[in-house]
């Protein structure tokens, strides 16, 4: 339903397809705030400015120009365990678009670390939605007891940890993993850490990933 959703924006049609296994790959849209819709090919972000390639011509718009990701369309026989609780729900589009992450990767470790609440606070200190650090919080100069900035922040280290590990075997366990453990615990041992809780984390989060995307 997702799929033919964002069809329909794109194209304003969505056609019937007597073999339901060929499907057309879901197009790449970008939404302008004037409600312009451009299907796109590559897109890349440097400070202020979003580049898009579309039919082999390149486009420079400014990231201002850009409406933020539409929320997910609610469906009828939608799984109840993908609804998203609270807060929560407003802040994922936001911070998966600016930081170019799939929303599903943010909402499952936001629902494993957690559960989606905004008072949470591990044995270890971590605070908020995206359970951050006091001092990776510091680090990334966010205040992890705002909900937005919780978010964003927990966003922008995953974002951090995806491009450091991408192209490496099993890369997105490996940021998955040393969300939960640090980087340089992944970095020591060379792979996902011995610990049995970053262990079971990262599976969760991957088998809860795969649940949110349909794999």
């Amino acid at each position: 339903m997702q799929k033919c959703a964002a069809l329909l924006l794109a194209v304003a049609v969505c056609p019937l397809m007597a073999d339901p296994v060929q499907k057309d790959p879901e197009p790449k849209v970008l939404i302008l705030k004037t409600g312009q819709r451009i299907v796109y090919d590559d897109l890349s972000r440097d400070g202020s400015s979003v580049f898009v390639r579309s039919g082999g011509q390149s486009i420079v718009f400014d990231s201002a120009e850009v409406a933020p990701p539409p929320a997910p369309a609610a469906t009828p026989n939608a799984n109840p365990v993908m609804n998203v609780p609270g807060p929560a729900a407003r802040l994922i589009g936001p911070s998966a678009g600016k930081h170019n992450l799939r929303p599903e990767l943010i909402q499952a470790i936001m629902e494993v670390e957690s559960a989606y609440k905004v008072d949470a606070r591990s044995r270890v200190g971590a605070i908020g939605l995206m359970q951050l650090m006091p001092q990776t919080a510091k680090y990334l100069n966010v205040n992890p007891h705002d909900p937005e900035q919780n978010v964003d922040g927990g966003a922008k280290f995953l974002d951090m940890l995806v491009k450091k590990y991408e192209g490496r075997r099993n890369g997105l366990s490996l940021a998955i993993a040393a969300y939960n453990a640090g980087p340089g615990a992944v970095d020591r041992f060379g792979g996902i850490p011995p610990y049995k809780e970053t262990r079971q984390y990262v599976v969760k989060v991957i088998r809860r990933f795969r649940e949110l995307v349909n794999e």
